[in-house]
């Protein structure tokens, strides 16, 4: 019967997406936290908590200065590739074919 491996291909790959998604799960659940404290955040004191708060508000400042550097330096090799292509297009197109 004409069709059989396709078939049977199709089931394969949605057998192996199906432990690629349980994988990906289980990693997500086994993260360690070792380097964090636990925190009980029913007896937790205020000034626990706004330390806490305080904490994370630094890290993500840290994270958004990291994240805008590397986009400048992007933008930044961007512009000098994009202004070496403009300006010296003749010099570079004689590299794949001559130019007249």
């Amino acid at each position: 019967m004409p069709g059989e491996g396709s078939m049977l291909h199709a089931l394969i790959s949605s057998r192996n997406n199906k432990r690629n998604r349980i994988d990906k799960l289980k990693r997500m659940e086994n993260t360690s936290y070792e380097t964090t404290e636990f925190v009980d955040h029913v007896q937790a004191t205020p000034e626990l908590l706004e330390s806490i708060r305080e904490k994370m508000l630094a890290e993500r400042k840290l994270e958004q200065k990291k994240l805008l550097l590397k986009v400048g330096l992007f933008l930044i090799m961007l512009a000098i590739v994009l202004y070496v292509f403009n300006y010296n297009w003749k010099w570079i197109e004689g590299f794949f074919y001559k130019v007249k």
